[in-house]
């Protein structure tokens, strides 16, 4: 259950349930199955799976929680074979032809008839509220599906007041520094990927990826007075992730260290290492915060 993105929301007041009292009111709002006639269905399930009651993990104050979207899969393609052999027979049958607004309502009438008998797919979206330091954290670098995610938890609790982090200085301007200095601040180190771009309209890209980001050929692009907007960094040799100038923070991969903390422990049920790995994962993404916002000025809001 590794988060591989974390997509930062910060509450603008004190997040003040507790887990029975999120339990109860997710309970509004559990996942059903999506209606015959109806393209898709979100809602809560448990974090061990779908026939688990149990919709919130708590840890010292972190609630790990997810969604669920039930989708019917109909191609377009499927609904096009389908309009184009009607058009045809009714073509054929009456001698004319068949206008664009027709269509569009024979259309519309298939969308119906196959929608029922389409197959579903399931998809989830894990994130976790850490009500100490008032983040919001979503399994995602995708706005509108944390948007998603943020409009069902908003629904469930009555209200919900979060905001995109801002800091003090902006993650451009201090990825830009850090590679002009060759260094990023401690625990901090490089990783192997960056991403400059001008500030000009043209908006020109230059990609680095598994090169050392150290040299004449960075060095170039920093004096050509690019920024840079995207980096790998590694935090404490434990966290490898990409940041992103927007505070995005993608394709997180927790290393070796890490996991074989976990192999030293023996688990019972699947449930006692979700709860182990939620535990470690929370405890370490906490501190990687900390530490990146100091370095960023601290948070503006």
């Amino acid at each position: 259950m590794w988060f591989r993105n974390l997509y930062l929301f910060k509450f603008e007041q004190s997040f003040n349930y507790n887990a029975e009292d999120l339990q109860n009111a997710l309970e509004n709002n559990q996942l059903a199955d999506c209606p015959p006639g109806q393209r898709e269905s979100s809602g809560w399930i448990s974090p061990f799976g779908r026939h688990n009651d149990q919709l919130v993990l708590a840890n010292q104050g972190f609630y790990l929680i997810r969604m669920a979207r039930q989708e019917r899969i109909l191609p377009a393609s499927v609904i096009k074979e389908h309009l184009l052999e009607r058009v045809d027979r009714i073509e054929a049958r009456e001698n004319r032809k068949v206008g664009g607004r027709e269509r569009r309502e024979i259309r519309e009438e298939l969308e119906f008839e196959l929608l029922p008998k389409a197959f579903t797919k399931t998809t989830h979206l894990d994130a976790w509220i850490d009500s100490k330091h008032g983040w919001l954290i979503i399994n995602t670098s995708s706005a509108p599906r944390a948007e998603a995610f943020a409009k069902l938890l908003r629904n469930s609790l009555g209200n919900l007041s979060i905001v995109l982090p801002e800091t003090n200085s902006s993650p451009l301007a201090s990825m830009t520094q850090w590679l002009n200095k060759d260094r990023p601040p401690r625990p901090f180190d490089f990783g192997y990927e960056c991403l400059f771009k001008t500030a000009d309209e043209e908006k020109s890209t230059v990609a680095f990826k598994r090169h050392t980001l150290i040299g004449d050929e960075l060095r170039a692009n920093l004096d050509a007075g690019k920024f840079v907007t995207q980096l790998e960094l590694i935090w404490d040799d434990k966290v490898r992730f990409i940041l992103i100038d927007n505070l995005i923070i993608k394709r997180v991969k927790f290393l070796d260290i890490m996991a074989d903390d976990l192999d030293k422990q023996g688990f019972e049920s699947s449930e006692e290492k979700i709860d182990a790995e939620f535990a470690l994962m929370t405890g370490e993404v906490t501190q990687l915060l900390v530490e990146l916002m100091q370095e960023l000025g601290g948070m503006y809001k």
